[in-house]
């Protein structure tokens, strides 16, 4: 077995942690375990980094996702070995497909005890395959091994980071630490280095040449008789606000996580507000069809509009995003740039400000006018009174205190908030996990965004969401959870399979029975249990001044869920055609 000085461990432990201090990553995210005490340790003692300890894995790795959500910058998540590693991955696969920035640091039994049915020692090199930008399989601290190798390669994947996650496994051998706390002995060849305060490798990247975006956008609304914009989703400091409010004379379409349209009613005059409603109506795709889409962001919730763009197939369709991955999900897209959606909103703005570039059929415009301010007004008569679904993500989202965060849970509650939400609430930023859209680690994902923001995140859900990631509610001390509870999973019953009676309640309704005061109590939560719509309102305005976590439960029938959405709907489609009729073929 080869010699080991706890020491080393420390000293390696201390550089990483400075390191990625220095790199200006400082919020840290961890579990309790054993094989990453170096990691936790150095990182309690360095006075710069904060750590935010959770009892689980997939927890405390939705947290630095919604933390790096927030912020744009990359938060540590430091784990133990064996499956605690395996738990991240789901928040890991959703920070790859939306270029979230995570440092991934899993500690890891040194090689001697790879493949010998050692405790708790799996196979952790590439676990996360591809869904990571760059990973690194850090050597056992060695005198063998010179010390800067630590600095570089967190210097390297910092970098890297800006792209998504990056995984440094890091291999410890025992002892991991001494037995009485020591000041690690930097070597004298690194004193320079610890003097000087900042990273050991200054990295300058050349910034890839960024494309004459304005000239690109003028040019293309100047040729364009029916240009469309869509706002998809865009990261909560992509600044939305002040650049929007110059978009006059073209359909902005505005998707609910575009941070362009919760609050934004006087900022964007043509902002489409329900098209994913009206674009329900088939008949009407001819007539609204753009000849240009400028789509700045990843795609929108809405899956009509995917529909509707598979079929129209405008003439040119223009993506722009700072990602560098592929996003043309129905393989329509004929302009493709690569730019900072600050860079994009500003030149759009630009080219929207010149009177050159001013739809050249303002009927067509017009008509998309006309229809989302009929769609407004019927929405906002429909959804006052009625105790759906529907009409309690529209009172919860009235009711949010401005500017603090806001997490819609990836079944029925952001598409709720996407068909129906009005833009007159109240402006925050909002978070949705859409990369995988999975359920995994979303009332985590909001304490990481509260922690960030250092406001209450208010958090709306559906029962199975919440019970999938129940031991959060631990740490949830700054955040509000408003769960929809329909007693199963809603979002099955609007799917072919819910009319195959002998099998879709057990295996896909899977109905629980459960409801959810004993769990506020378990976990120290204010509750509350609503049950009309102006009750939402106050029980959501209550929370904003709580000083610790609140458990709103909202308890509704998952079969009238469906039937409310079928007539809503239908409804919504009459009355739109009785307002603007479809124009004949």
């Amino acid at each position: 077995m080869p010699h080991h000085d706890a020491r080393l461990t420390e000293l390696w432990a201390f550089l990483l942690m400075e390191e990625l201090v220095r790199n200006g990553v400082t919020m840290f995210f961890a579990a309790p375990g054993s094989r990453s005490t170096p990691l936790v340790v150095a990182a309690a003692r360095n006075g710069r980094a904060q750590v935010s300890m959770h009892v689980d894995e997939r927890g405390t790795a939705f947290m630095a996702l919604g933390w790096a959500r927030m912020t744009g910058r990359p938060a540590a998540w430091i784990t133990t070995s064996g499956t605690a590693v395996a738990n991240g991955h789901p928040a890991v696969a959703e920070a790859r497909l939306e270029g979230i920035p995570m440092i991934l640091l899993t500690a890891d039994r040194p090689p001697e005890l790879r493949a010998t049915s050692a405790n708790q020692t799996i196979v952790q090199p590439g676990l996360f395959g591809r869904d990571v930008v760059w990973a690194f399989d850090m050597p056992p601290p060695s005198v063998d091994v010179p010390a800067e190798v630590v600095l570089t390669t967190v210097d390297h994947a910092v970098r890297r980071s800006a792209e998504g996650p990056v995984h440094l496994n890091c291999m410890f051998r025992e002892p991991l630490h001494g037995a009485e706390p020591t000041t690690p002995d930097v070597p004298p060849h690194l004193q320079s280095w610890l003097g000087a305060g900042g990273p050991y490798t200054e990295v300058s990247v050349p910034g890839a040449a960024v494309p004459d975006v304005d000239a690109l956008f003028t040019g293309a609304l100047q040729s364009a008789r029916r240009p469309l914009i869509l706002l998809g989703r865009l990261p909560v400091a992509a600044p939305v606000g002040p650049i929007v409010s110059s978009m006059t004379g073209v359909p902005v379409l505005a998707d609910v996580a575009s941070q362009g349209r919760l609050g934004r009613k006087e900022g964007l005059p043509d902002c489409v507000t329900h098209f994913d409603a009206v674009l329900r109506d088939r008949d009407r795709w001819s007539s609204l069809a753009p000849d240009l889409v400028i789509q700045i962001g990843r795609p929108p919730v809405s899956k009509r509009w995917h529909q509707f763009m598979s079929d129209v197939r405008p003439a040119r369709w223009i993506v722009a995003d700072d990602s560098a991955e592929r996003i043309d999900p129905v393989h329509a897209v004929t302009d493709r740039v690569v730019a900072p959606a600050g860079t994009c909103l500003a030149a759009l703005a630009t080219a929207l400000g010149s009177t050159q570039a001013a739809p050249s059929d303002p009927s067509w415009s017009g008509m998309w006018r006309r229809l989302d301010e009929a769609a407004t007004a019927w929405v906002h008569e429909e959804l006052a009174h009625r105790f759906t679904e529907q009409a309690i993500v529209r009172a919860v989202l009235q009711a949010l205190d401005p500017g603090a965060p806001l997490v819609l849970g990836s079944s029925n509650p952001v598409r709720h908030a996407d068909t129906f939400a009005m833009a007159d609430g109240p402006g925050v930023p909002v978070i949705v996990n859409r990369g995988a859209s999975g359920i995994d680690g979303t009332i985590a994902t909001a304490i990481g965004a509260a922690q960030a923001a250092g406001r209450r995140c208010t958090v709306v859900l559906g029962d199975l969401t919440l019970l999938h990631d129940l031991n959060s509610l631990l740490s949830a001390r700054n955040v509000t959870v408003v769960v929809i509870n329909n007693d199963g999973g809603g979002i099955f019953s609007y799917l072919p399979v819910a009319h195959v009676e002998d099998v879709f309640e057990p295996f896909f309704g899977t109905p629980h029975g459960r409801t959810f005061p004993a769990a506020a109590e378990l976990f120290g939560m204010e509750y509350d249990r609503p049950e009309t719509l102006p009750d939402v309102g106050l029980a959501v305005r209550r929370a904003h001044t709580a000083t610790t976590g609140v458990l709103i439960e909202v308890r509704t029938q998952r079969g009238d869920n469906v039937a409310e959405q079928t007539r809503l709907l239908k409804d919504l489609q009459t009355h739109l055609r009785s307002q603007v009729p479809v124009p004949a073929p």
